[in-house]
């Protein structure tokens, strides 16, 4: 069988944006962005004995970040949010977050009804650090930009998320 392509629309980045109270308020990431991918870098340990001519890779775990450079974008509820941290020059704990990584190019599940279906997808939930780089860029015609690098602060939490309500469930 065939497989079928996956646009990148369809990998879904949700930032908990919530700045009161506890209940998190899930904000889509990439309006204004134009490309970005969650980098894994595994994290390895290489080892050798005197039997072999090779050396042994090892994969022990991964160091995951996710490099963003969007249009600075007012009004937009993650550009917002990341601005705020900027503005302040936070640093260790008021840099940190949750992430909901949604894999919609995979089968959805409906926990709905037939009549009313509510249709969700595999994902992840995961603490994240935001780490911001930069805010300007060319001159001239040209707009401005931010630059910051999202780190995994913790293991991913397997679930699913339910994009119309923005609501994730841990798997059980």
């Amino acid at each position: 069988m065939a497989g079928v392509q996956a646009k990148r629309s369809k990998i879904e980045h949700y930032l908990d944006t919530h700045t009161t109270g506890s209940t998190a308020v899930w904000s889509r990431l990439g309006h204004k962005v134009a490309a970005s991918e969650l980098a894994y870098n595994p994290v390895t340990e290489e080892s050798y004995d005197i039997t072999l001519d090779n050396t042994i890779t090892e994969i022990t775990g991964y160091k995951r970040s996710m490099a963003i450079e969007g249009v600075v974008y007012p009004g937009d509820n993650v550009f917002d949010y990341i601005d705020t941290m900027r503005i302040n020059m936070a640093v260790l704990e008021s840099l940190q977050t949750e992430m909901v990584n949604v894999w919609a190019y995979k089968a959805s599940i409906n926990t709905g009804t037939e009549q009313s279906p509510v249709l969700e997808w595999p994902a992840e939930k995961v603490k994240v650090t935001i780490g911001i780089e930069s805010i300007g860029g060319d001159g001239g015609p040209n707009t401005a930009k931010i630059k910051y690098t999202i780190y995994d602060a913790g293991d991913p939490e397997k679930g699913t998320f339910e994009p119309i309500e923005k609501r994730f469930t841990k798997a059980a």
